[in-house]
């Protein structure tokens, strides 16, 4: 997978997109963060209709919603259906700022990398009623799949915040060693 983002012409596109004035790329970074809140609620839409169906079905006797494998899926998307909203409201938080920036193209990579896995669960959990023209899941679930390229994939806004890693590695080291200190420190209180 690694190889396929790794091509000549995505490097080419990756070094051309941080070449753009800082308007367009501003745009750009908007686009992404509106398209990853649209998708935040898309998601959760989808785990609802999911939810709502597996609670209703009666297999073997009882709710589908009831079977360790089926609470076990539903936990899986809920967690990134979570990780994105959250995601995508640090994003919106401040836009106008650099960190909120860098957390906007966060956003759209953590919206992209979990809308297929939030669609292909729900479509597993409902089976073919999730295709059908009386229930919406899959208008839900193709806007999602579409949503996922617009502005830019996961893997492009992995690349934007690699570089942007890369480039203040001091801030990011310094923030990470205050991590631990602020860990060792609240460790040593608790002894």
């Amino acid at each position: 997978m690694l190889a396929r983002h790794c091509t000549p012409q995505f490097v080419r596109t990756a070094h051309a997109a941080r070449a753009l004035p800082a308007t367009v790329r501003g745009v750009g970074e908007l686009g992404a963060l509106a398209t990853a809140a649209m998708m935040a609620g898309g998601m959760q839409r989808v785990f609802d209709m999911t939810l709502g169906y597996v609670n209703d079905r009666q297999q073997f006797g009882r709710s589908l919603g009831k079977f360790q494998a089926v609470q076990q899926q539903l936990s899986v998307m809920a967690e990134h259906v979570a990780a994105t909203r959250v995601a995508a409201q640090l994003g919106c938080a401040g836009y106008h700022t650099s960190e909120q920036r860098i957390a906007a193209t966060i956003a759209k990579a953590r919206a992209s990398r979990a809308a297929p896995l939030v669609a292909n669960g729900a479509h597993a959990l409902v089976g073919a009623m999730g295709i059908t023209a009386e229930f919406d899941l899959q208008l839900y679930t193709r806007r999602l799949h579409a949503q996922r390229l617009q502005y830019g994939s996961e893997s492009f806004w992995d690349d934007v915040v690699g570089t942007h890693a890369i480039d203040h590695w001091s801030n990011v080291a310094a923030g990470v060693i205050g991590i631990y200190d602020a860990l060792d420190e609240a460790a040593a209180v608790g002894t």
